[in-house]
């Protein structure tokens, strides 16, 4: 038996684990005069059970472990003060959550049994008692491990997308709401924030005014403006605060450093924090999934190498390749046939961003876009036998202006594959339908002398603050003209392993001014490399951090052509070490004093990697850029997600 609430300091510490604070979301999570009553006091009015012991009081509700005679299993039972029993609305919709708490049976939640009211008005809900600890108290003994650190989240997110697939959010993720039994697997509790996504405006206006859900540190930005329409993707801001937790020690506050900064955590779990912690939802992860798979890509790469896993992969890779783009060439199939002609519908930023596809969105008239992960010559094969359809022209300003207005609209921005080449012996255009190339629509081309990358600093931690605080990885480009050049759509592209991050400077969404984006003669500007909008004014930035580990850049301008190319990639950069580039003999060598924004010395030690211009392979593509009224730039390296096509009467 256990002691009564009011003696709590000398209850005896359970071995079990209890979903506390269950319901309190829906009770409104305040405090309360009510004392529970005593463990040995509710055996007669809870027939079915026995052996009660108290374990902790809640906002407004008490929990105890007991017996379950029929099984003789151990149970948690939360009960809530009798008062709450007499308001008829609230109990409706205490039945209500209750029930749809209980159709969530899932290996990594914690189950509901059953609820009720018993002879003395106390409404109760009754849930599985697990044997472990909390995330929270192993936090407090000691860091996690980053591998499991990675298994906990990913089981989160698991349990997640089932309950979202189920229409319960759960609006309260943090450590002490993840339980780890004993043999080390994740059960998520305290749905009790939980509502039914479809029926949210009903929920919100039942629920207590001006009342905050969540924990303060951990609630979503939404959640923290008590916004009406909050939805499951403030689950996953809520998972990502607590990712940076565990891979800190710290909460993500204001604007944060990214984990790697923080700690020994690898940069490529940067970019799976960054998002998750989006202010806007549709810039996070759409689906618990979604960053499930992102953290299990990271978990593949840090734990094999790409050459061995190639290795591993290559008795297979004829028949998987042919499995995969087989049945993804007939989905394709499918969605044009049946899309293609059809009304156009309308679509929003989040569904065009989504990581699932094929998917087709019809434009106008004459043009579509298809979302299929691919390089300019396979989705080029790919279309090219697809009946109806061709990769996309263009022989007008009107036809151009139509397309870039719809995408801007529906909030596209990434670059688009059309059907545009330029043979690189012969230097001529063509448009793959073999209509005439009649019209034109490039970026600008680079001057001479072109601007210059001097500088590369990959792991900045005491070099370079910005007002914030923070220090954000950066490079140096230099002007040796004698005239300001314009740095709007000029691309850097960051190659690390097999994977690549890219950004252009100065787009239509952009916050920048001309001025900001003027380099005069003889200036050294520094440009950030930091998934956030840098906070100070005056401040560029590309969206994405250098990988500190190795890697290697691509500089190139506005039209697509690459004016600096490393051979190789970079060794492993010492913190606070920079890479600077010797113009007059064309190589990179180190340098233990960095100098940002001024003009570098030429180094007398290590060379670290060559320079060199590339010559471009095959063919180079013509990618639309929608982010820039449609224009167009030379590409032939990436994989892009859309193809733009144009309908056809083949």
């Amino acid at each position: 038996m256990g002691d009564a609430p009011a003696k709590k300091k000398s209850t005896t510490k359970l071995n079990g684990l209890n979903p506390l604070g269950l319901l309190d979301g829906v009770l409104g999570g305040q405090a309360t005069d009510w004392e529970p009553p005593m463990a040995e006091e509710l055996e007669p009015l809870f027939p079915g059970y026995h052996d009660f012991q108290f374990i902790d009081r809640g906002g407004m509700g008490a929990v105890y472990a007991a017996t379950q005679k029929s099984l003789e299993r151990r149970v948690a039972i939360k009960i809530l003060p009798p008062e709450m029993g007499q308001d008829v609305a609230f109990v409706d919709r205490f039945h209500q959550e209750a029930r749809l708490l209980a159709r969530l049976q899932h290996p990594h939640i914690v189950a509901i049994y059953d609820f009720g009211r018993n002879a003395s008005g106390h409404l109760f809900i009754v849930m599985e008692y697990v044997e472990g600890t909390s995330l929270l108290d192993l936090m407090k003994k000691q860091p996690l491990s980053l591998s499991k650190t990675l298994e906990v989240i990913t089981q989160v997110c698991e349990a997640l997308q089932f309950a979202h697939d189920h229409g319960v959010i759960h609006r309260d993720i943090k450590p002490t709401n993840i339980l780890l039994d004993v043999r080390g697997r994740v059960r998520v509790a305290d749905f009790g924030l939980a509502k039914l996504s479809a029926t949210s405006q009903q929920a919100t206006t039942q629920s207590r005014t001006g009342m905050v859900m969540g924990t303060p540190g951990y609630a979503a930005p939404e959640q923290r403006r008590a916004e009406a329409n909050l939805d499951h993707r403030a689950d996953i801001f809520s998972t990502g605060v607590t990712l940076y937790e565990l891979l800190t020690g710290h909460l993500p506050v204001g604007v944060f450093e990214p984990p790697s900064k923080k700690s020994d955590a690898p940069a490529l779990l940067d970019k799976v924090v960054t998002r998750a912690l989006r202010e806007r939802p549709a810039d996070r992860y759409q689906r618990a999934s979604d960053m499930q798979a992102a953290i299990r890509t990271v978990v593949q790469r840090l734990e094999q190498p790409l050459m061995q896993r190639a290795i591993a992969k290559r008795p297979i890779v004829s028949m998987m390749t042919s499995v995969i783009v087989g049945a993804g060439f007939i989905y394709l199939l499918d969605a044009l046939n049946t899309e293609l002609f059809e009304k156009p519908k309308p679509v929003n930023t989040a569904y065009v961003d989504s990581e699932h596809g094929p998917t087709v969105v019809k434009l106008n008239d004459r043009f579509s876009l298809v979302r299929l992960k691919l390089n300019w010559d396979e989705a080029r094969r790919r279309i090219q036998v697809t009946p109806g359809v061709e990769m996309a022209s263009f022989h007008s300003q009107q036809e151009l202006q139509d397309v870039a207005k719809k995408l801007h609209d529906m909030g596209v921005n990434a670059p688009l594959w059309t059907g545009g080449w330029m043979n690189a012996e012969s230097g001529q255009f063509a448009w793959t339908d073999r209509s005439a190339f009649d019209f034109e629509a490039w970026m600008p081309k680079a001057s001479e002398p072109p601007l210059l990358i001097t500088e590369i600093q990959a792991k900045n931690r005491t070099t370079l603050r910005d007002k914030a605080g923070n220090t954000p990885d950066w490079i140096e480009v230099h002007n040796p003209g004698t005239l300001p050049v314009d740095v709007t759509g000029w691309h850097l592209r960051h190659l690390t392993g097999r994977y690549a991050f890219e950004g252009r400077l100065g787009g239509l969404r952009s916050q920048h001014s001309s001025e900001q984006l003027l380099i005069q003669p003889g200036e050294y500007k520094v440009i950030y490399c930091i998934e956030s909008e840098p906070q100070e004014s005056g401040s560029l930035a590309f969206g994405f951090q250098l990988e500190a580990q190795g890697g290697r850049l691509r500089w190139s301008d506005p039209q697509g052509h690459i004016v600096q190319a490393m051979e190789g990639d970079w060794p492993v950069f010492p913190a606070d070490a920079s890479l600077v580039y010797d113009m007059s003999g064309q190589k990179w060598g180190w340098a233990s004093q960095p100098t940002p924004g001024k003009a570098n010395a030429v180094s007398d030690e290590q060379q670290a990697i060559k320079d060199g211009a590339m010559t471009p392979k095959n063919n180079q593509a013509i990618l639309m850029l929608p982010d820039f009224e449609g224009r167009w730039s030379l590409d032939t390296q990436r994989r892009t997600a859309w193809s733009l096509v144009r309908h056809s009467s083949r």
